[in-house]
């Protein structure tokens, strides 16, 4: 009988032991992910990019009402392939928009809580700097989103008299049938330069310009005319500074041409 409630005792303390091990070893496992969240936070940058770029929000058609969508998404209604984003939801991250969609606004309808701080640009694959050398003949510099030199690209321009352009004339100089138009062609060397020379054309308003390679299409205009065709967008809500930052890019295509989108989110 003795024997018995000592080993009824022992088991108790056993169980007692482990029991106490496990709740302490589970403590640790929670106090180490807390840590590890605390220093390197959630890895949500790359979720919150596809959010933005694979939703097409709610309503689908957001980007042709005045009013902000009930959730946030930038991806063109029954796109055809992925990250392809619907110009006018683009546009409403442009402070100099009418119907202006500021950043925190962009966080709380992706979901973020308040402690989180984000920021987006929007830039063109490729840079196209265009220089006037005479009212005939232009100088074409390519550039990346480093700023680097491009070689190999196909720099095609159409030079023409127009005082505003539209989406339909971006689209007939993509074609290579825009009316009155006076065409030229090149290449960039290797310091990502190129020459356009229009001799005979005389001056003319508007100079549009396609950069072109391996699929990779990126479009300026002499003077700029940033109405049309989206360049850069910055929407941000301030710097990381010290606070712990995770950014994420995507490569997506927005009307007939190609952008880098940079997804920088930080929290305190």
């Amino acid at each position: 009988m003795e024997s018995t409630i000592e080993y009824i005792t022992a088991g108790i303390i056993i169980s007692l032991i482990l029991g106490l091990t496990i709740h302490f070893s589970s403590n640790m496992v929670d106090v180490k992910i807390n840590a590890i969240e605390q220093k390197t936070g959630f890895a949500i940058a790359g979720n919150v990019i596809d959010t933005l770029l694979l939703s097409p929000g709610s309503p689908n058609n957001w980007g042709d009402s005045p009013e902000p969508p009930s959730t946030m998404g930038l991806a063109l209604d029954n796109a055809i392939k992925l990250y392809q984003l619907d110009a006018s939801k683009v546009r409403r991250l442009s402070s100099e928009s009418e119907n202006y969609i500021p950043p925190y606004m962009v966080r709380d309808l992706l979901g973020l809580s308040a402690c989180y701080y984000i920021s987006i640009r929007i830039m063109p694959v490729y840079t196209i700097t265009i220089s006037n050398i005479t009212e005939e003949i232009f100088s074409i510099s390519v550039t990346n989103q480093w700023g680097s030199p491009v070689s190999n690209v196909n720099v095609t321009a159409a030079y023409v008299n127009l005082e505003e352009m539209s989406i339909n004339e971006v689209i007939s100089f993509l074609k290579g049938d825009l009316e009155d138009a006076v065409y030229a062609h090149n290449v960039t060397g290797s310091s990502g330069n190129c020459i356009l020379d229009f001799s005979g054309a005389g001056s003319r308003s508007l100079l549009m310009v396609l950069a072109d390679q391996l699929k990779i299409k990126s479009f300026a205009t002499w003077p700029a005319q940033p109405d049309t065709v989206i360049t850069n967008i910055q929407s941000s809500m301030g710097t990381p500074s010290s606070f712990p930052v995770e950014v994420a890019s995507r490569n997506v295509e927005i009307g007939s041409f190609n952008y880098i989108v940079i997804l920088t989110v930080w929290w305190s």
